[in-house]
């Protein structure tokens, strides 16, 4: 039976006589039961739900609506007086090593009240997951980190609920997707091992949690799910992707590329999954990039170079001054001032005379994208937003390593790029990026740019649909039970496929026959 992974159903049950002295639990239990609630005769009821029903009953003259919780078992969330079938709330969450984002569904429509973000607060002790696994080794630093992940979940959960009129304890289930790492830290599972060989996680799954045991300001009763990871690489974010892809019910063999701080590259379709992991995120998140950002406000999301003028023209997200350059900037950039000729395919500058927007910056070359008087207002005033031949050397073995990872993977498996059904690009990254830039600088294959299909944050979108389905549960763990992991750095191929593709669009320029320059 499927339905969301909280229902809500209104009981008028009759008031207990000297006749019928059945105590208050049971009563509502057979309610229940005569509903046709599932699991119902072996129902979970936390000691503090139990307390709350009398009161609940007789205020309402025994006219009451129980939350019931459905995952790993059957659970008894909360009960209220009245009729409080209307008011069903649910919190998705895609737990980010760099950003946390949540949306609050109505679990009775499926619909999206709100969406809000904040920035992972672990990034203090850490960019990069690794480094937060090392700060765990000091006593008392994992608490640290797993009431930072709770605590910014618990802040975005307040957020949405303010803006939708209902309040934090309203919201009776949440559903968490994320990296194999961020899922141990949230849990307070040890990640010592995560990153050791033979790289075993504490666990793979984690059942459906409370809320109250995770230290979320939400219902303390609330039901959460964890999405499950398969492997110290791939986690619940990758399972995400794939159940909202589709791919893994196709015929045709279809690949999935998730771009965040990393990225997973998952290539298979109904019969057969297989993932592969790398870091090729951070120079598309601006990790690496002299005036990188992430996606917000003042970031410059799309770029255009006349190819007559070489004057750029360009979109800042929010509609106000830009400060700086998210990911999809920075591929439009660096595909542009390729195809334009003002760099060549070494991602090398030609002489600043071609145009005034070359400029000679601290030894080397830039491109001067925004000229300070129309950029961000800070406490110095503007400045120029440029981007920088150390900027490009950084986006090319980004791109690199990205289209090495995928051409070795593909030939491993004796499949060409021409044979794929469906490219799927994920991640928040994967929201804004445009196909054809990607191809030109040669991050991804020249193939038929239809087969390009932009899925935004997949791990939200992932997030929100096991919320929604009680089937969808089931489908990730099958998900899961189908995935084969690869390290490609083992691989002798990788290191000299790597070098060849250092180079824009490839140093066999065959591999890109519609990129001109």
């Amino acid at each position: 039976m499927d339905g969301p992974l909280v229902t809500k159903h209104y009981l008028e049950l009759t008031p207990p006589t000297g006749d019928d002295p059945l105590a208050d639990l049971e009563r509502l239990s057979a309610g229940l039961a005569a509903s046709g609630v599932p699991g119902i005769e072996a129902i979970d009821v936390p000691l503090s739900v139990a307390a709350a029903i009398p009161a609940a009953l007789r205020e309402s003259g025994f006219r009451a609506t129980a939350s019931v919780g459905h995952g790993t078992g059957t659970r008894l969330v909360r009960v209220e007086p009245g009729d409080t079938t209307a008011r069903n709330y649910g919190l998705a969450v895609d737990l980010g090593t760099t950003n946390v984002v949540g949306t609050l569904l109505d679990l009775n429509t499926g619909a999206a009240l709100g969406e809000a973000s904040e920035v992972n607060p672990q990034v203090v002790h850490g960019e990069d997951i690794l480094t937060r696994i090392h700060f765990c080794l000091k006593a008392g630093n994992l608490e640290l980190l797993q009431g930072e992940a709770a605590g910014c979940i618990s802040t975005i959960a307040a957020r949405l609920a303010v803006a939708a009129g209902i309040s934090a304890t309203d919201i009776t289930c949440v559903s968490v997707s994320g990296n194999t790492t961020m899922a141990h830290l949230l849990l307070g599972l040890d990640p010592y091992n995560i990153c050791r060989a033979p790289y075993v996680p504490a666990a793979f799954s984690f059942g459906t949690l409370r809320a109250r045991d995770l230290r979320l300001a939400v219902n303390p009763e609330a039901v959460v799910y964890v999405l499950p990871n398969v492997g110290s690489y791939v986690g619940g974010d990758v399972l995400a992707g794939v159940l909202v892809s589709g791919m893994h019910g196709r015929d045709g063999v279809s690949i999935l590329v998730d771009v965040g701080t990393n990225a997973e590259i998952v290539i298979g379709n109904r019969d057969w999954l297989l993932v592969c992991a790398g870091a090729a995120g951070p120079a598309l998140e601006g990790g690496v990039v002299r005036f990188g950002m992430r996606a917000m406000p003042g970031a410059i999301d799309r770029v255009r170079i006349d190819p007559a003028t070489f004057e750029p023209e360009f979109t800042v997200l929010g509609g106000v001054k830009p400060k700086g350059l998210c990911g999809s900037a920075l591929i439009d950039l660096l595909a542009e001032l390729f195809t334009t000729g003002l760099i060549d395919g070494r991602g090398k500058f030609a002489d600043p005379g071609l145009s005034r927007r070359i400029i000679e910056l601290e030894g080397r070359r830039a491109y001067v994208v925004a000229y300070a008087p129309d950029t961000f207002d800070g406490a110095d005033g503007g400045l120029d937003i440029v981007f920088t031949e150390n900027d490009i050397d950084n986006l090319i073995r980004t791109k690199a390593a990205m289209y090495t990872a995928l051409s070795v993977v593909t030939r491993e498996l004796g499949i060409t790029f021409g044979m794929l059904e469906n490219f799927f690009i994920a991640g928040t990254f994967g929201a804004y990026i445009a196909a054809d830039k990607a191809v030109a600088m040669g991050m991804v294959p020249d193939i038929e740019l239809s087969k390009y299909r932009l899925l935004g944050n997949s791990s939200l979108a992932g997030a929100c649909r096991v919320l929604l389905s009680r089937e969808a549960l089931r489908e990730i763990d099958a998900i899961a039970s189908m995935i084969t992991y690869k390290q490609l750095n083992v691989s002798t191929d990788f290191m000299s496929e790597f070098r060849a593709a250092m180079f824009l669009p490839h140093t066999d320029s065959s591999l890109f026959p519609s990129v001109t320059s």
